[in-house]
This record gives structure tokens, C-alpha cells and sequence, in this order.
């Protein structure tokens, strides 16, 4: 239903410009958003008319039983919200449809909910490293009886390494740490820092009366020249990437066989934090990061294995 009439848009922009009014007092009376409102006024100021309605703007047609089946398939697919199964349909199917009409079958066939919390505004700006392995994310998490680690690119949110054990020890986060570092050094790099929380795993913290000490995890990144970065305590939106992907863990684990099965599809998944515009993926992003030493570096190789045959 169209809420504004050109005289209803005429009315509302006259409050603005010539009462000036407040933008937040027209949209209220007429139940529409105050960027609305704002986009009208800014119209009539940088043409001096009153903006009118599109007569041949394009009507709504609801969604074809094959759109709805693409929806329903793209789901199955990547377990994407409707945001971003937007950008997947078009990379798969070679389709637009608008990821309104995609989260609105989803919630009618019962495989979205509502979330209030995603309609409140971010109260932190999001960082990120400009390159694959300068920064890499850690920590600990319960799950389900096991105690589940994974080291997260910060540039390109590929996960390195997931390990699962039984106990979060110093010794089993060094382990998954072996097997981060081995899938960089695939990649001619190696990481350069580590964020982790101020866990007993990680760091070792004195007491009031005594200065820190160093903990087996801080000896083996000294050892292997990375550097540390605690998180401040209480704090964990320092960390807030691999907190974010503890929520896929959590999500979707179950579906797979192995947590190594897990991490291979959540890579060659699209990810919102990355290239939407042509869906990229976080194994993707990883490789369109890599610092100039790394592409260097696989360049060698493979000039040698070619030499080699």
C-alpha cells in the first residue's frame, strides 16, 4: 500500500523547509522512515520542485512456484540468512530476487524467525587487517561436552584450524596451532600475531602481589616468532570475530560428519563481511589478501615444480 500521495509529499516537505519542522515529525504522521522524508526534502532542494510519484514504477508480483523453489534449494545449500542467500542465488542460479521476498518465504515456510537484535544499530565500528595471516583470531569454546578451539584469519575470516578435544589445555591449543601454521606455510606465509582472551590457556597472569609470568602457549609463540595479543578482560568484542563463528559452530556443526567436513564448507561459503558483489567466499578472500610474499613465494613453487617435471 502506498502511504505517500504527491500532496502528501508536497505537505511534508513544506513542513521541513519552509516551518522547519524536524524530518522524525513528518514520517511519524505519515508512518513512513525518516530517511524517506529526508530523501524527499533533499530533492526538492537540489531541483526546486516538489518530488511525484513514479506512475509507471514497477508493481509487486509475488514470488513463482520456481523462485520459491530456488529459495528453499539455495537454503539447503549454504544455510545462509535471507541477507546473504541473495548474493548466493545470484552466484548459483543466476537470479535476483530481493532478500525481502527471500526472508519472507523463508519465515512462511519455517526456516527463518524474527530477531530483534539485528534491527538495534552497532555500537562498534568493525576493524580489519589488510592482509591473510597478519592478524589471526583464538579461543576456547564449550560445546556439547567437548571443548572446541579454532584460529580465524582476521583479513579474510578463513578458518585455519578447528580442533575438538576433551580438555582446553595449553598443549592441545599449541596442537591446533601447529595445524594453523601448516595450512599457512601451504600458502608461502606464516602467521605474524595471535588474539587471544586472557584464558589460562593462553596467558598467564600474576596475582597482586607477584608479576606475570609466561605461560606454555606465550614460550611457543616467543619460540616461533608471533606475536601475542591479549584481549582486555572483559572485553570479548576485541575478539568478536571468532565469537561471531562460535554462533556457525554452534548452528551447524551437527550437520557434519567431522569438524574438519565443518570448516572446508564454511570457507567455500559466502560471507558477509567480504566481497558481496560477487559472492565471495572466505577461502577466496584469503587468497586475494595474501601479502605480496606469499604470491611471491607460491610463484617460486610452482615455477620449481614445473622445472622439476
Amino acid at each position: 500500500m502506498v502511504k505517500l500521495t504527491d500532496r502528501k509529499i508536497k505537505w511534508a516537505v513544506k513542513q521541513v523547509i519552509d516551518k522547519g519542522e524536524s524530518t522524525a515529525v513528518a514520517a511519524a504522521i505519515y508512518g513512513v522512515s525518516r530517511r524517506r522524508i529526508q530523501q524527499l526534502v533533499k530533492c526538492y532542494k537540489e531541483t526546486g520542485v516538489y518530488p511525484v510519484l513514479d506512475r509507471n514504477r514497477r508493481p509487486r508480483t509475488p514470488l513463482s512456484a520456481e523462485e520459491k523453489r530456488i529459495i528453499e534449494a539455495a537454503y539447503i545449500e549454504s544455510f545462509l540468512g535471507a541477507r546473504l542467500l541473495r548474493y548466493h542465488i545470484q552466484r548459483h542460479y543466476k537470479r535476483n530476487i530481493s532478500h525481502n521476498k527471500i526472508h519472507q518465504h523463508l519465515l512462511a515456510v519455517g526456516l527463518a524467525r524474527l530477531n530483534p537484535k539485528k534491527q538495534k544499530k552497532r555500537k562498534r565500528c568493525r576493524y580489519e587487517r589488510e592482509h591473510s595471516l597478519s592478524l589471526v583470531h583464538a579461543d576456547w569454546l564449550d560445546y556439547d561436552g567437548l571443548q572446541v578451539i579454532a584460529f580465524e584469519d582476521d583479513a579474510s575470516r578463513k578458518i585455519l584450524s578447528i580442533g575438538e578435544f576433551a580438555h582446553a589445555t595449553a598443549d592441545n591449543a599449541i596442537a591446533a596451532l601447529q595445524r594453523a601454521e601448516a595450512a599457512a606455510t601451504a600458502y608461502r606465509g606464516r602467521i605474524i600475531e595471535i588474539n587471544t582472551d586472557q584464558g589460562s590457556q593462553f596467558y598467564a597472569s600474576g596475582g597482586e602481589k607477584k608479576s606475570k609470568g609466561v605461560s606454555r602457549f606465550e614460550r611457543y609463540l616467543n619460540a616461533r616468532g608471533i606475536n601475542h595479543i591479549p584481549s582486555k578482560r572483559n572485553n570479548p568484542q576485541t575478539n568478536g570475530k571468532i565469537e561471531r563463528w562460535f554462533q556457525e559452530y554452534r548452528r551447524h556443526r551437527w550437520r557434519f560428519d567431522s569438524a574438519y567436513a565443518f570448516s572446508e564448507w564454511y570457507n567455500d561459503r559466502i560471507h558477509g563481511a567480504l566481497d558481496l558483489g560477487c559472492g565471495e567466499t572466505p577461502h577466496e578472500a584469503f587468497i586475494r589478501k595474501l601479502s605480496s610474499a606469499s604470491i611471491l613465494g607460491m610463484f617460486l613453487k610452482w615455477n620449481e615444480r614445473e622445472v622439476c617435471l
